[in-house]
């Protein structure tokens, strides 16, 4: 009953709230399709180093464009380390390469701090993290930004033998903000309160002790302002104003965990998602 009334707020509160500001502009994207891996490395005490990579590939090639003759509409390489500072708590850092269509690279370094508690048998997490975000496209270099990125999810985990069924849903709220002063004669473009939302609904199979296999499904909104335009006969293609880009995407995650040789608490019995490594 709890996870089914937080589906619906998160829904609402996801889908209604934004697009009170942007009621009359709203595109949505073609469906992506994500395939990623992760390797956890666990300490005695379990803390985790990790390393993930993804590739994601748009139904529509116009959107696929990573390089000349590549299919891929982009491809991210993650690496950090998550270390447990009490039974509920972690803390850790984060390195992200994202290469984007341009080519676009994008540098992320970050810190996040988490919490993992409870409503009833229901896990609830929460996630802040903070990074530093460079990015350089062929020939030129874009100035830095920093950027807030606050995730909540819910989680409950099933037995059916030997199998572990936990479903999920998540949401993050992302914050984008200038690191040095606008230069006051050039005009500040209008923004939005939150720049980008994630709502995520995944299902992870644990299949035996070091291997999880996770189907998931994304809605990336990107809150933004639009200018207005026209087509060539004068018609209003895009309104000005406020406008929500959607980008669907259907992906599937293969964890794989490789503890240390010595004793160490079993993951199973850990509160925090240490096993699982951060989820970007």
């Amino acid at each position: 009953m709890l996870l089914t009334r937080f589906c619906l707020l998160a829904a609402v509160l996801s889908g209604a709230i934004p697009t009170v500001q942007a009621q009359s502009s709203v595109a949505t994207y073609p469906w992506s399709g994500m395939l990623g891996a992760q390797l956890n490395f666990l300490t005695p005490h379990d803390h985790s180093v990790f390393l993930r990579a993804r590739a994601e590939r748009s139904a529509d090639t116009d959107y696929n464009a990573t390089g000349p003759g590549k299919q891929l509409q982009q491809s991210v390489v993650l690496g950090g380390i998550e270390w447990l500072l009490t039974e509920r708590w972690s803390g850790g850092a984060v390195e992200k390469i994202t290469f984007d269509p341009g080519p676009t690279r994008t540098f992320q370094t970050g810190g996040f701090l988490r919490h993992c508690g409870r409503i009833g048998s229901v896990q609830f997490r929460k996630r802040a993290l903070i990074e530093h975000v460079a990015r350089s496209t062929t020939g030129s270099r874009q100035p830095n930004t920093g950027r807030i990125r606050l995730r909540v999810d819910l989680d409950r985990t099933w037995y059916a033998g030997a199998l572990g069924i936990r479903p999920r849903l998540a949401y993050e709220a992302q914050f984008d903000f200038a690191l040095k002063a606008a230069d006051s004669s050039v005009p500040e473009p209008e923004t939005r309160t939150v720049d980008v939302g994630i709502l995520r609904a995944e299902c992870a199979f644990a299949v035996g002790e070091h291997v999880t296999l996770v189907p998931y499904l994304t809605r990336r909104t990107l809150f933004t302002v639009a200018v207005q335009q026209k087509d060539i006969d004068g018609n209003v293609k895009v309104p000005a104003g406020p406008r929500n880009l959607r980008f669907p995407s259907v992906g599937f995650d293969v964890r794989v965990v490789l503890p240390s040789r010595q004793p160490h608490t079993p993951v199973v019995s850990r509160d925090l998602p240490t096993f699982e490594g951060f989820q970007d």
